[in-house]
């Protein structure tokens, strides 16, 4: 990306405006991510595609846009950039072919073929999906939503509910950087369960029933959750799931989803599976 691109991209995703003036690289951005919605001369961003820009931000460009404003750019030559992002040449980055993002749960080797990676924190292994198939030793499969909770599964507030001591985790992908096609073709590959970490709203649900070999979703304690939903406040993101997601949700027959739905349905809230990846 270039450092317009970037410092736009920040501008956007600090102001609690839905509303920005396009330009073009913006509107090349918003088209090739599918994102945003256009209006005249202007782009909606929803605080939904907001999380995804910061998402990308950090993926492609190793920018942490919670913690750099928009200025942190203003004067900075390519080496200091470098600092602030993880590309020195800030160019354009590319689906990466046929890869998927894997990693182990904290103090768990992550075991392909022979060997067993003990892996840093906030770290993982970029691998040929078909290589992971191949190679992979774990009896079960932690899919995970989102790209901050997948960083971050080593800050993990809970043990995963899951009959797995464990298992790999893959990230669910995202577009243009982790395409979820390979996820997909790598999970109907392994046949192995699948136990679901996703945002606990409605969306999130249906993520999960969607997904191959779907077995099982990952819960912290329930008193736990209530807990965390009686602090929640996003009632308008649970609302705007609904029309989407309700019917759908009312008739599954998974044991899982019916009863975490009814949980969901009393909170009425939208919590970012990330809330239980603080320190």
């Amino acid at each position: 990306m270039e450092k317009s691109l970037i410092k736009t991209l920040l501008r956007i995703v600090h102001s609690p405006d839905e509303k920005t003036a396009s330009s073009r690289g913006l509107a090349q951005f918003a088209n090739t991510h599918q994102i945003g919605r256009q209006l005249g001369r202007s782009y909606i961003f929803s605080l939904a595609d907001k999380q995804v820009i910061k998402e990308l931000l950090k993926i492609e460009e190793g920018v942490d846009a919670d913690s750099t404003q928009p200025d942190a750019w203003d004067g900075l030559s390519r080496t200091d950039s470098l600092a602030l992002g993880g590309n020195e040449k800030l160019s354009q980055a590319c689906v990466r072919l046929n890869r998927v993002a894997v990693k182990a749960l904290l103090g768990r080797p992550l075991c392909l073929g022979d060997e067993k990676f003990n892996l840093p924190a906030a770290s993982h292994l970029e691998l040929d999906w078909q290589q992971v198939e191949e190679l992979n030793r774990h009896d079960g499969v932690m899919l995970v939503e989102n790209w901050e909770a997948f960083e971050k599964i080593h800050q993990l507030q809970f043990e995963p509910n899951i009959p797995s001591s464990n298992p790999l985790v893959l990230f669910r992908g995202m577009p243009q950087v982790y395409s979820q096609n390979y996820v997909v073709a790598l999970l109907e590959k392994l046949k192995l369960p699948v136990f679901a970490f996703v945002d606990y709203d409605p969306a999130g649900l249906m993520i999960a029933v969607n997904t191959p070999c779907f077995t099982k979703l990952v819960m912290p304690p329930e008193a736990m959750l209530e807990a965390a939903f009686s602090k929640c406040t996003n009632s308008e993101r649970f609302q705007k799931q609904l029309p989407e997601t309700q019917a759908l949700l009312e008739q599954c027959p998974h044991p899982d989803i019916r009863h975490y739905w009814q949980i969901y349905k009393r909170a009425g809230v939208a919590l970012p599976q990330e809330y239980f990846c603080q320190t």
